[in-house]
């Protein structure tokens, strides 16, 4: 599995993108934590950009266990902080559920634990999976990501980024997130958890992380303003101010930073 790493002290912040995305959408949050560091790790699930090569199975707990064993292969021993957006948040929930040993910390963004229309989404997956994998079927996916557009040419690479996955992993993907229901045991999730949500994200809404924080014990839920489907990069300060401090909990913080 591809991952873009950077060295430093345990334990380790590993951050899980969504559907259709890659490693690029935490890059910068991983070189945020590298000036405090950490160790961290930010992957490209199986089937999905530099590792859209790899096998299945695809589904929310087949890429959870995939996430099990990259740790495995590069020698985390330590209980992680862990980082999951959209899908990946499917997949990080997932992941605590399977392995909670293995949690220190874990921070949800922009998801949620089922999917409220599950008959539409299955369809729209059935669309996907009937059209040529092309620009103007991963075009809406990409522009739904953001509450006001990027530039053209920042598009244009989240598209190539979307473009690059396996049509087959994305079908699979997507119809195991609509049938997701992890929702109904995340009352037994016992680590530290944070939820941030964009204020105008139309596919997880902040609703979506009231109820999440409404059954995760001591759970907390944080609303960034002004941003969507992608917190972390529409308002990077806003979202890291928020962040940082939780996934940093306990280490001492760099001079400046």
């Amino acid at each position: 599995m591809f991952a873009l790493e950077r060295t430093g002290t345990e334990p380790a912040i590993l951050f899980v993108h969504g559907f259709c995305q890659s490693s690029a959408y935490w890059a910068p949050s991983l070189d945020r934590i590298a000036l405090h560091g950490v160790r961290g790790f930010a992957v490209d699930l199986p089937g999905f950009g530099a590792s859209a090569g790899a096998t299945g199975p695809y589904t929310m707990a087949g890429l959870a266990d995939a996430l099990a064993r990259e740790l495995d292969t590069r020698g985390v021993a330590h209980p992680i902080v862990l980082v999951g957006g959209s899908m990946g948040g499917v997949v990080a929930q997932h992941f605590t559920l399977r392995q909670p040993q293995r949690v220190a910390r874990l921070l949800l963004v922009a998801t949620g634990g089922f999917t409220a229309n599950v008959p539409l989404a299955l369809e729209k997956a059935d669309a996907l999976s009937a059209a040529a994998w092309n620009e103007a079927a991963i075009t809406p996916v990409v522009n739904g990501f953001f509450y006001r557009s990027p530039s053209a040419a920042v598009l244009a690479e989240y598209r190539k980024i979307a473009l690059s996955a396996s049509q087959a992993a994305a079908i699979e993907a997507a119809r195991s997130n609509a049938t997701n229901r992890s929702f109904d045991d995340l009352a037994s999730i016992r680590v530290p958890t944070m939820i941030i949500q964009g204020r105008h994200d139309s596919v997880r809404t902040p609703e979506h992380g009231m109820e999440m924080r409404e059954r995760i014990p001591g759970s907390v839920l944080e609303v960034i303003e002004d941003a969507g489907h992608t917190p972390q990069l529409e308002q990077p300060q806003r979202f890291h101010d928020v962040a940082l401090p939780f996934l940093l909990q306990g280490r001492a913080r760099s001079p400046g930073t």
